[in-house]
């Protein structure tokens, strides 16, 4: 029987194609690798996709307790009382079952006590004081009222007072300040001159004395020539003109009594 005669038949009668020829005539060890070769690849990939996966069994542990019963006599206290020490909690040391913690907590208690003693004040009488004072009484038909003393306040007549100029800084001073003692200002102060706000800028001397005081206000009404006459007779601390020769200050008007009462 030939080769042919073995294969399968298709509907129409004709033998159904082989993918590989494994009967037949005598081929060749090249066309017997490459079908062997195919069969190994795919062999290897679906091994490669296949994961067998073996895992240690996990053994659980059951949960289990001991339960021992002691009996009440002597031997069962010792037991116990072994079975809390010998273990990894310690027994707990209470105090209050000490027989001795009582009548030594009562000895201590007694010895720290501190008597108080109860203060008795001394009584003393008081002067009898008149809380009333008597009141003349009005005639029968007429209305009096009390008698009331008037208050007599005291009357102080105050100093006349006459207003003279004060500084203050607008620049650093430091520790040294301003001076206190200040010459007299010449001529009146009239009320133009008080409602200014006066600003100065100064070079001083060596010596702090006023070389140039130049008005950094504009006057409306009033001139800042009487000021600065009055600023190049006030002495500096020589301190402030050796830090730069230059002070920015300020001149307000004080109200001050004539009598020299307050100098400031």
């Amino acid at each position: 029987m030939s080769p042919a005669q073995t294969r399968p038949k298709d509907r129409t009668g004709e033998p159904v194609p082989l993918l590989f020829a494994w009967r037949g005539a005598s081929r060749s060890r090249f066309a017997m690798l490459v079908p062997t070769a195919l069969a190994t690849l795919v062999f290897a990939v679906l091994l490669g996709l296949v994961r067998i996966k073996v895992a240690a069994p996990q053994f659980k542990m059951a949960s289990k307790a001991s339960w021992m019963q002691l009996p009440a006599s002597g031997n069962g206290i010792s037991w116990a009382l072994r079975a809390k020490e010998g273990g990894p909690l310690l027994a707990r040391y209470e105090l209050t079952e000490w027989a001795a913690y009582a009548p030594l907590a009562k000895e201590v208690l007694q010895a720290t006590r501190i008597t108080a003693h109860a203060y008795v004040p001394t009584l003393r009488d008081l002067p009898a004081a008149v809380l009333a004072k008597p009141q003349a009484l009005a005639d029968k038909g007429e209305l009096v009222l009390p008698r009331r003393v008037p208050l007599v306040a005291s009357h102080h007549d105050m100093p006349t007072g006459r207003l003279v100029p004060v500084l203050y800084p607008l620049s650093a001073v430091g520790k040294v300040g301003l001076p206190r003692n200040l010459p007299a200002l010449a001529g009146d102060v009239d009320a133009a001159m008080t409602a200014t706000d006066w600003r100065f800028l100064l070079r001083l001397h060596a010596t702090g004395g006023v070389a140039e005081a130049v008005s950094l206000t504009k006057t409306v009404g009033t001139t800042s020539a009487p000021l600065e006459n009055w600023l190049r007779g006030v002495v500096f601390d020589p301190k402030l003109a050796a830090d730069g020769g230059w002070l920015a200050v300020g001149i307000r008007f004080n109200n001050q009594p004539t009598d020299g009462t307050d100098p400031h």
